[in-house]
């Protein structure tokens, strides 16, 4: 533990674990959207609706990937960020955007080495995962103001 009259060095390695923590709680984000969608596409598959043709499969996972990766990348990127912001004592929106970034990079390197490109949403996606971990940060913020003035 620092002290208070001691402020943390930009290099010091507890300033350096709040970002690598961030970066983690990003990747965290996008393997759990990751697996929503895996668990939905074998749910239909092997629950809701045996017998189908391969190509009724790939194309439920293709929309389920549409749908579920945008919504699901943009609240699991909320969440995570939001259980991050408790562990780091200031710079919460930009931690929260950090949680984000690290959740885009994740799911455009998925999406080259899966897809060999980038379909067009997801750029909506990557905005959405932006503001989510911004907001996330904001109101954590808003509320510790709220807290020290009460």
């Amino acid at each position: 533990m620092t002290h208070p009259s001691k402020p943390l060095q930009q290099d010091s390695p507890t300033r350096r674990g709040r970002w690598l923590r961030a970066i983690a709680y990003g990747v965290l984000a996008e393997i759990a959207t990751i697996l929503t969608i895996v668990v939905i596409v074998l749910a239909y598959k092997y629950l809701f609706s045996r017998g189908l043709s391969e190509a009724a499969y790939t194309t439920f996972g293709e929309h389920v990937g549409a749908t579920v990766g945008p919504v699901g990348g943009t609240i699991f990127t909320f969440l995570l960020a939001q259980r991050l912001m408790p562990m780091i004592p200031t710079g919460f929106v930009a931690h929260g955007i950090v949680v984000a970034l690290a959740a885009i990079a994740l799911s455009i390197a998925g999406s080259i080495a899966g897809h060999q490109g980038l379909p067009a949403g997801y750029t909506v996606a990557s905005a959405l995962k932006i503001i989510a971990g911004a907001l996330a940060g904001y109101l954590y913020d808003r509320s510790l103001g709220r807290n020290r003035t009460v």
